[in-house]
């Protein structure tokens, strides 16, 4: 009786230790990426990405903003250049801003916040077109 006493007991404190573990409270969790905003890069990767269109008073397009935070996977500190492309569904190019870049991310960083460094906005005449963005990263 103590044998299988003791046995239940074992496999309890087993099953209870398998299923506890550290729980990562600090990470940006990952939201789901708009399926319009696309990354070219092999230096970072997202942690988050959002992508929204604007309406004026009489319900039109207005503007298009595309916001971005990094991850760095590149395994060592990096800069780069940020070009971000806005195209139509003619895969045609609306707007290219290439005004934004990082400087000295370190190996595995993540940006905890959005701000005007990470988000452009598209708000010309064709913003009502914009289909799709593609975001390009690469190493100065």
């Amino acid at each position: 009786m103590k044998k299988g006493l003791l046995l239940v007991i074992a496999v309890v404190i087993s099953i209870i230790a398998s299923l506890s573990g550290c729980q990562d409270t600090n990470s940006i969790k990952m939201q789901q990426r708009p399926q319009n905003v696309f990354l070219d890069s092999t230096i970072v990767e997202f942690a988050n990405v959002s992508f929204e269109k604007n309406l004026n008073k009489s319900g039109g397009i207005e503007s298009a903003i595309v916001g971005w935070l990094f991850h760095n996977i590149a395994g060592k500190m990096i800069s780069a250049k940020i070009d971000v492309k806005f195209y139509d569904k003619n895969n045609i190019l609306l707007y290219n801003d290439s005004r934004h870049s990082v400087s000295n991310l370190p190996s595995g960083y993540t940006e905890k916040s959005f701000s005007a460094a990470n988000k452009v906005t598209y708000d010309g005449a064709g913003a009502a077109f914009v289909d799709h963005v593609v975001i390009t990263v690469t190493e100065k």
